[in-house]
């Protein structure tokens, strides 16, 4: 016999990965909350102290963390960086990416989820430079174009924090996330014993030593305050349509 009592109540939120789920579990979230995040990344220098993947484990666990709230599914981080701090500073260790590239896997991925029915596409960007926001919108609009009854956005975290935390670039937001999301991963002591620069270490915005997992969480709370409410209205505006 079941135990009914662990069944998800019907207010619940039902969410996953979308990697990990089996069809029956893809289904029944699809049923409750038919919104897939599709968290997009980077593979690039992030100075000494924090992982080459920062963007990624940032974007995914930030999808991850509203969909907790919102329901959905959350597909694994796709690693395409547009502009990253090679070409732009020099800095190794990265693997740049161009334009079309990201438009195309974009636009592609796009139109396979609203193919499997899925009502509210976001695409999440942890790596946000304007050219990569650029990239992903040209193929968000392909796919919207291509596509009837899904809606397709495209968001960028550091416009999820407002004005009460800055974006940066290996600084003490995104460092602090990193510290958040996969404690341990972060060596803060590998840092220079000086002021960090753009030029010379590939660090923009606060110094990473004032990050903490506890600043992370802060964050998060901020991105969660403007984040739920939008997917939710996303939601509610597509089962109208239905």
């Amino acid at each position: 016999m079941s135990d009914e009592s662990s069944e998800p109540a019907e207010s619940e939120p039902l969410w996953g990965r979308y990697s990990e789920l089996r069809p029956p579990e893809i289904e029944a979230i699809r049923e409750r909350a038919p919104v897939a995040f599709v968290p997009w990344g980077a593979l690039e220098w992030h100075c000494l102290h924090a992982p080459i993947g920062l963007d990624s484990t940032k974007a995914e666990n930030i999808c991850a963390a509203i969909a907790e709230r919102t329901g959905g599914v959350v597909l694994p981080a796709i690693p395409l960086g547009v502009n990253t701090i090679k070409p732009y500073k020099g800095f190794g260790h990265s693997i740049d990416t161009s334009s079309e590239l990201a438009s195309r896997v974009a636009e592609e991925i796009c139109i396979q989820l609203a193919d499997e029915r899925f009502k509210v596409v976001i695409l999440m960007t942890g790596h946000y430079p304007p050219e990569q926001i650029d990239a992903l919108e040209v193929g968000a609009q392909r796919a919207r174009e291509a596509t009837d009854g899904t809606r397709i956005e495209v968001w960028a975290d550091n416009e999820l924090l407002g004005d009460a935390y800055k974006g940066d670039h290996a600084g003490a937001t995104e460092t602090s996330f990193q510290m958040l999301f996969a404690p341990g991963s972060v060596d803060l002591a590998a840092l220079p014993d000086r002021s960090l620069t753009l030029d010379g270490d590939g660090v923009m915005g606060e110094d990473p030593r004032d990050a903490s997992a506890e600043r992370g969480q802060r964050q998060l709370e901020v991105v969660l305050q403007s984040a739920v409410p939008k997917v939710k209205s996303l939601l509610a505006e597509r089962n109208s349509t239905q």
